[in-house]
């Protein structure tokens, strides 16, 4: 059985090492853009690789599709997985990183495996096409598998080769891509918080939709010259794409004292904030627990973290097989599949390599 991958990121990578422990005698190659596998892999977690939460995956996803295949390969799987390969894990609080809190700790032990499995792989390899027999043309050579895994992620972080052109060769191919958005990014806000530029503060923010509230979440507010950033506000953006909200009619409300109940005068402001964010409270005669942004726009795909939309649910079976072209698979960000920041996109990485590892 001759098995091809494209794409060698997280998911792409693990899919190949799965297939090829459970069918040592299967044929694998991984075809990857970058002149490296796992190139994004060294970025997440800031560098630290959060692989896994132990919270709740309910309402962590943009839909419910994933969590059966999430639960049968869940985050204490993933965890024993890591450590079989030698991969020890440090637990900070819900989060599960490489005991060394280094993305690179993961990405060598990964590569460490390939090389044991003698999985093949096709480094600055460009897809140019592929027919319904599994024949694909890589930088004009023609290849030929029983079966096609699509690991190429979405459309987010172009700069490690994920630059969403996969989607109009599906499109060509007769696949529905949902619509594609930046997640896990900045959020542009219509009031001029220039002079806010690398104040931080941690806060209660609010999702609100029509002035009624959506979502809330504590966490540290950044703010750029132009825009609201940090982990609470990725996983605003990340709601706003779930909850598919248009941007005439959402705001974000930060409440920047939400463990002080009583009324605070503005004369006080400046006893419980940076100088500089209570200044710019009293100016605009803005509450502190009650400070309104209006959404203007997300930051580009280049600088989210993950994209919101792609290959649309309908078109695949519940083993991440086509419905269309048998024997063709999708697994990771290039399905619309997305979650909030906390190792959550990652676990889904995992959890449907490992599903098609097994469905074949």
């Amino acid at each position: 059985m001759k098995i091809g991958i494209i794409g060698g990121g997280a998911s792409g990578v693990f899919a190949a090492i799965r297939i090829k422990e459970l069918h040592p005698n299967y044929d694998v190659t991984i075809f990857e853009r970058n002149d490296k596998l796992l190139k994004k892999i060294y970025a997440t977690g800031n560098g630290r690789c959060n692989f896994a939460n132990s919270n709740s995956i309910e309402g962590a996803y943009n839909n419910d599709f994933a969590l059966p295949i999430l639960k049968d390969f869940d985050y204490l799987a993933i965890d024993k997985y890591f450590d079989s390969i030698g991969i020890k894990s440090r637990k900070l609080d819900n989060l599960y990183y490489p005991y060394s809190l280094s993305a690179a700790t993961v990405a060598e032990k990964f590569l460490k495996r390939i090389n044991v499995l003698k999985i093949k792989f096709v480094l600055n390899a460009k897809i140019d096409n592929y027919t319904k027999n599994k024949e694909i043309t890589v930088n004009d050579t023609k290849y030929t598998f029983d079966m096609l895994i699509f690991a190429c992620g979405g459309k987010s972080s172009s700069q490690f080769g994920t630059d969403g052109n996969v989607y109009s060769l599906l499109e060509e191919h007769g696949y529905k891509i949902e619509k594609l958005s930046p997640s896990l990014c900045p959020i542009k806000v219509k009031e001029n918080v220039n002079k806010l530029d690398g104040v931080r503060a941690k806060a209660k923010v609010y999702l609100l939709s029509n002035g009624k509230e959506v979502y809330n979440e504590v966490g540290e507010v950044q703010f750029r010259s132009d825009a609201l950033s940090g982990i609470v506000i990725f996983n605003i953006a990340f709601m706003i794409n779930k909850f598919n909200l248009q941007a005439n009619t959402t705001s974000i409300k930060i409440d920047f004292v939400p463990e002080v109940d009583k009324r605070i005068n503005k004369e006080e402001y400046n006893s419980y904030l940076n100088e500089k964010l209570s200044s710019y409270l009293v100016k605009n005669n803005i509450d502190i627990h009650n400070a309104i942004f209006a959404f203007k726009s997300f930051y580009t795909f280049d600088i989210s973290h993950v994209s919101s939309g792609g290959v649309s649910l309908d078109e695949i079976s519940t083993n991440l097989e086509s419905k269309k072209e048998k024997g063709i698979y999708f697994i990771g960000e290039v399905l619309d599949i997305d979650a909030k920041c906390g190792g959550y996109n990652l676990m889904w990485a995992f959890a449907s390599a490992e599903k098609v590892a097994k469905s074949i």
